[in-house]
């Protein structure tokens, strides 16, 4: 199996942006979201149709210097997706160089170290302070988290429940700029 961590650009930006859906539709379990009237995972009942919802990621195709949209590929197909902002997209609350803004990997290819790869591909591209937040109740992420950065720094990283700019989390926090 060729697990590839390939930067994603505007000619396939819609790779990333058709595997959204089914991420909120994973999601929704932890932050408790429910679609709009229209079946669209979005607090404004505006948005009627996905091409409209889906616009709301283009910013990660136009800041080539602080947001790093990773498709994850596995035998040139798509997996899921490393959604990877820097300082510079972060609020001013999240002292880290780089934060895993969004992680998603599909089901069919989950438990054979997709993931694991693609995490660390992605932690190896940019080299600085990081975290990785994920819900407290999100069982599974945290222990996933837990493993990979625990292997990847050698246990050097702090794991805490945090009151977050982005609410109550589960915080992942080390430097591998050393």
């Amino acid at each position: 199996m060729n697990i590839e961590l390939k930067l994603s650009t505007n000619e396939n930006a819609q790779t990333i942006k058709n595997l959204w859906s089914l991420y909120q539709h994973d999601v929704s379990e932890f932050d408790g979201a429910v679609p709009n009237q229209h079946g669209i995972f979005s607090d404004d009942e505006n948005i009627t149709t996905l091409e409209k919802h889906l616009d709301s990621l283009n910013p990660w195709w136009s800041d080539p210097a602080s947001l790093f949209p990773y498709l994850i590929m596995v035998d040139d197909s798509p997996a899921g997706f490393n959604l990877i902002a820097s300082k510079a997209r972060l609020p001013k609350e999240i002292q880290v160089d780089f934060v895993v803004h969004e992680f998603f990997v599909l089901h069919a290819y989950r438990g054979n170290s997709v993931a694991e790869q693609a995490a660390i591909e992605g932690f190896e591209q940019h080299k600085g302070k990081w975290e990785i937040v994920t819900y407290p109740s999100h069982l599974r992420a945290i222990k996933f988290w837990g493993r990979v950065v625990s292997r990847y720094t050698s246990n050097q990283f702090s794991e805490e429940e945090i009151d977050h700019p982005w609410g109550r989390r589960v915080s992942f926090r080390f430097d591998n700029s050393k």
